[in-house]
């Protein structure tokens, strides 16, 4: 009895030694494979370094500090949590998430909580003022940049559910939507109603119902933006349009109506643009040229506040980009006479590779954007600890050599950011497929509310190509040069009499054309055309 009683404690002694050298074992190989994967980083060091307030900053700091602690303090974490600074649960993750082992729903979890615990007032709202102090403005246009792209990894290239990634966490998938878009309506888990814009028939006059959902209130608006998408469908045209333009777009109609278009046009507001007398000239018209014209009442789905206070001028057109109920889309000023249909532009190679084309601006070489400018856009480059944690890639960025020569889109980045020329592309007339864009869309609407940014471009037209660029998109961009359109004149006679033979336009309207010369659009120089 003795005896065996004797054995039995030498076996679980054994046992024992056998349990805490596979522990030590473990520990040891852990802290070398986060050695391993912390050099990784170093075959970045041309890139910039995240900001101090970035998430990512954060995370890469949190693994050095647990990768330093002695055996003690990692035994301490383990056996003794409540002592520790960090649990043995998220030192497991800090080693997963090095070592790209961890599942995409966890790494998203932790970010997202890490953003709030680093600072749990952030709102990208702020980005929207101008402080006038460099390293407060390109700090945040920096985050921005970062939080939106994360975003996207997440939850739209990503598609996985916030609303289901957030569900036993500290960070609220309604309130981070809240903050990461701000031009949104404020919702909350008790929200009943579906987030849809009114939309109405100008043709009838009758409301056009929101579609039936096969979730519950709370969960789509909780991730709207990939249920939006979802429920885009179709082809048409998309404008935004003020009282001033409402005689333009009339005679747009019957350009169209002669054109024999057959798609349908979207007119998207905020809710304030349009009076009631000009909404019955567009239906009679409508009518009359047997166009099919709806309404977008975006002010279901924007917040009053936030839309009455930043959303004006050339930002309407983001709310256009974005709140149109098409899958793919022209966008038009209501200035602008197409003169091919729109199966020209949908079925453009450049298009459908690439799933949006832009259209160049005229040649304007002496109006030039500001150095700082172009220092505070390089901030809002990945960072090298986020291309690592997320694998962040840019087509073009400033720490990668290039030439100009290699397409028409390096040539206008180099232009822009070397040689800081301000016009490069157009923004009349832009074909876009929303569900492949989204992202970018919703990129260059926040960078186009930026404060400082806003300064540094005229309007929105570099925009659309800025934030398909920063949201890691490819874009196209027409190669050939705007040009101007408007009646032909000729010079004068010479002193001998005879006529000089030459002709000219002078106009600031501009037009489009393709590689054979063709026009492909133009804006009107008369009122009769």
């Amino acid at each position: 009895m003795l005896k065996s009683l004797k054995s039995r404690r030498l076996i679980l002694k054994r046992l024992v030694t056998l349990l805490l050298s596979l522990f030590f074992s473990y520990l040891i190989f852990s802290a070398s494979r986060n050695v391993t994967s912390s050099n990784k980083l170093n075959n970045h060091a041309s890139e910039r370094t995240a900001v101090e307030s970035s998430a990512f900053n954060w995370i890469e700091k949190r693994q050095h500090q647990v990768r330093s602690e002695n055996l003690m303090n990692r035994l301490s974490a383990y056996f003794l949590p409540f002592l520790s600074r960090s649990s043995h649960k998220e030192r497991v993750l800090l080693r997963q998430l090095g070592n790209n082992e961890i599942a995409k729903s966890d790494k998203c979890r932790y970010i997202f909580e890490v953003l709030y615990k680093i600072d749990p007032d952030w709102d990208n709202a702020q980005t929207a003022k101008f402080y006038n102090v460099d390293g407060v403005d390109n700090t945040l246009a920096s985050l921005l940049g970062e939080r939106l792209r994360s975003y996207d990894y997440c939850f739209l290239s990503g598609q996985l559910d916030p609303t289901a990634i957030f569900a036993n966490s500290t960070v609220n998938p309604h309130d981070l939507q809240n903050r990461m878009f701000p031009f949104l309506k404020k919702i909350n888990e008790e929200s009943k109603t579906v987030m849809w814009p009114i939309i109405t028939d100008m043709t009838t006059g009758e409301a056009v119902p929101a579609p039936e959902v096969d979730m519950e209130s709370s969960n789509f608006n909780g991730n709207f933006w990939s249920n939006w998408n979802r429920l885009s469908k179709g082809r048409g045209f998309v404008l935004t349009i003020a009282e001033k333009d409402v005689p333009l777009f009339l005679k747009q109609l019957k350009v169209m109506e002669s054109s024999k278009n057959e798609l349908p046009f979207q007119i998207v507001s905020t809710g304030n643009e349009l009076s009631a007398e000009s909404i019955a000239k567009i239906s009679e018209t409508a009518k009359e040229t047997e166009q099919r014209v709806y309404l977008v009442d975006c002010s279901t789905v924007l917040d009053t506040n936030f839309a009455n206070t930043y959303i004006s001028f050339f930002q309407n057109k983001w709310v256009a980009t974005l709140f149109n109920t098409f899958e793919e889309y022209i966008l038009l000023d209501a200035d602008v006479v197409p003169f091919v249909g729109s199966d020209y532009f949908f079925d453009s190679p450049s298009y459908r590779e690439r799933g949006i084309l832009l259209f160049k601006d005229r040649v304007m070489e002496n109006e030039q954007t500001f150095q700082y400018c172009i220092e505070m856009l390089n901030e809002v480059e990945p960072s090298a600890q986020e291309r690592r944690f997320i694998g962040s890639r840019l087509v073009f960025d400033s720490s990668l050599p290039f030439s100009s020569e290699t397409s028409e889109e390096a040539s206008v980045y180099y232009n822009f950011f070397k040689k800081l020329r301000l016009h490069h592309v157009d923004s009349g007339l832009v074909v876009v497929n929303k569900l492949e864009k989204l992202n970018g869309l919703l990129m260059s609407f926040m960078l186009n509310l930026d404060g400082k940014l806003q300064r540094c471009v005229y309007g929105d037209k570099e925009i659309f190509w800025l934030g398909q660029l920063y949201a890691g998109q490819d874009y196209s961009i027409n190669p050939v040069d705007g040009s101007i359109i408007g009646p032909v004149n000729e010079e004068p006679e010479n002193d001998d009499g005879h006529k000089s033979g030459m002709y000219y336009i002078c106009s600031t309207q501009i037009a489009h054309s393709d590689s054979k010369k063709s026009i492909t659009m133009g804006k009107r120089w008369t009122e009769d055309l």
